[in-house]
């Protein structure tokens, strides 16, 4: 039998480095934290047969592999999520977790508000709209500064190619995007929004949401939600949300609610304490604030997804 050189222990520091930046990059790409580990796991276990001294950029490297392993993945995520039993949510993730660590430090500054609001539930709805090819050349050129030569190799395709693919994601995104980052306001004007669901004033969520605000709901058919569609009648979501969080089980000791950053978003994450004395995720919010008004909320109560993030 043929020797296979084992490279492993050399990657092993390398491994430590860039792991937290090569999830990000899968999340994006994935909307799946638990995928997007097993992608970069996967990635890692592929460098066993190279000796990373011989690469002249291992980052550049790694990041063609995850990338197009998360392609090959998304090009099949598509077509499940035609099928997804009711709305699909990304995985929605407390960035009190830092499961892709500090990396805005190394970010150039007229970047940074598009490196964190590409972490945004909104805007991982956004790429939907784009094919998998797209999506992946948006996030590589748009997000992480890689130029259309480097995104050529990784994808084997021309350089003309990725432009063309680039420009119509752009052209795709272009009147949707919402770059703005977070606000002490809008921490507040959550906080306030769920004291009142607490106290259970319809009247008072009422005048704090927006026109044409939406409701969103991801239970992946195993839970019950407030709606299998989106929801965009601000009435309904008030008293949805009034009648839930001022029922007696939100004042049971075995509840808890903290106010979290969400995806790079004030959101709220409702835990529960089970008969094992274990708390374990309910709900996870994220919202986004406009105008000093609730624009957006997207619930995560999806129990596979909720249980992806004490996995990892």
């Amino acid at each position: 039998m043929a020797h296979t050189n084992n490279y492993l222990k050399e990657w092993e520091g390398l491994f430590i480095q860039y792991r937290p930046y090569l999830i990000s990059f899968a999340f994006r790409m994935t909307g799946s934290l638990s995928e997007s580990e097993d992608i970069v796991q996967d990635t890692f276990i592929q460098c066993a047969s190279i000796n990373p001294k011989e690469l002249n950029n291992p980052k550049s490297w790694l990041t063609k592999i995850t990338s197009n392993k998360s392609l090959d993945y998304m090009k099949v995520a598509y077509k499940k999520r035609e099928i997804y039993h009711g709305t699909w949510l990304p995985d929605a993730v407390p960035d009190s977790f830092q499961y892709w660590g500090n990396l805005i430090d190394g970010v150039a500054p007229d970047k940074k508000l598009l490196y964190t609001e590409s972490l945004s539930t909104s805007f991982l709805l956004l790429l939907q709209k784009l094919s998998p090819e797209e999506r992946m050349i948006y996030i590589l050129n748009e997000v992480f500064d890689y130029s259309f030569s480097e995104i050529a190799e990784f994808m084997n395709k021309s350089e003309d190619a990725c432009k063309k693919s680039a420009q119509r994601a752009r052209k795709a995104l272009e009147n949707e995007k919402r770059y703005r980052s977070y606000t002490k306001e809008d921490e507040s004007v959550v906080s306030k929004f769920f004291d009142l669901a607490n106290r259970g004033d319809k009247e008072g969520l009422m005048a704090m949401l927006s026109s044409d605000s939406e409701f969103w709901s991801d239970g992946g058919g195993k839970v019950s939600v407030a709606s299998k569609v989106v929801v965009y009648d601000p009435q309904f979501i008030s008293k949805f949300i009034s009648a839930v969080w001022s029922a007696p089980i939100f004042k049971n000791e075995n509840i808890r609610q903290e106010l979290k950053i969400v995806n790079e978003k004030p959101g709220l994450v409702i835990s529960r304490r089970h008969e094992d004395g274990v708390w374990r995720f309910e709900t996870i919010m994220t919202m986004e604030v406009e105008n000093g008004k609730i624009a957006r909320i997207f619930t995560q109560r999806n129990p596979d997804k909720l249980q992806a993030l004490l996995k990892s």
